[in-house]
């Protein structure tokens, strides 16, 4: 693929698939290059040397080797985006205002939501496509929590199409991968369903040509009686 961007992962994973999802709004050139987590090819020498933490995604693009999917996902955002495109609002940096809001939600998802949401799918999806089995307790307290978290989404989409304000932003992106999982691979659909500005945002999200092309590859890891 040439100078194509490459991005070390699976797509699968939520964080790998926002790196992607801002890759494809921004239509860079890049090449997904798959690592055997069952086999911990990301705690070989070789992947800790592109990441010491061991951890996905990793994204090289010529000499320049970044890691954590946020800082991986300005920098495609600032970089590749043309100006004058819709990705270049994707960081809200036409006015620092809308900047600054565009980074209060996202920090909110690293910090309330995605702490809320990342037990429901361990339990629901992952421990038992493993052969594992879910821990109800750990469910049901997680649930609550992400209740709360949802109630204040829900009274801050009555007010505005997106989370950083009327226009679509990382805020909303970071997002995807985690409750995709929620909503096509466990029971708890209806936590947000049941919030209709929550609900009707989520739709913006899945409706987005980007989202269209990354979904399948969250999907795949979802088993047939669980997926919607």
């Amino acid at each position: 693929m040439g100078g194509a961007v490459k991005v070390y992962g699976v797509g699968a994973s939520p964080f790998v698939a926002t790196v992607l999802l801002c890759l494809e709004e921004t239509g860079a050139d890049y090449e997904l290059v798959p690592l055997d987590m069952a086999a911990r090819e990301q705690r070989t020498e070789h992947h800790l040397s592109r990441n010491p933490f061991g951890k996905i995604p990793v994204l090289e693009d010529g000499e320049l080797t970044l890691f954590e999917s946020r800082a991986i996902s300005r920098y495609v955002l600032r970089k590749y985006a043309s100006p004058g495109t819709k990705a270049t609002d994707l960081l809200g940096e036409s006015s620092v205002e809308e900047s600054a809001m565009v980074d209060v939600w996202t920090e909110v998802e690293a910090h309330q939501y995605q702490p809320a949401i990342e037990h429901i799918v361990q339990q629901c999806v992952i421990l038992p496509f493993i052969g594992g089995s879910r821990d109800q307790v750990v469910v049901d307290e997680s649930v609550g929590k992400l209740e709360k978290v949802l109630d204040v989404y829900e009274a801050r989409l009555w007010t505005h199409a997106y989370l950083a304000g009327d226009f679509f932003s990382l805020a909303d992106l970071v997002h995807f991968g985690i409750t995709y999982y929620l909503v096509a691979g466990t029971e708890y659909a209806t936590l947000l369903e049941s919030r209709a500005n929550v609900w009707a945002w989520w739709g913006r999200i899945m409706a987005r040509p980007s989202v269209k092309k990354v979904a399948p590859l969250i999907h795949l890891w979802l088993k047939p009686s669980s997926s919607a």
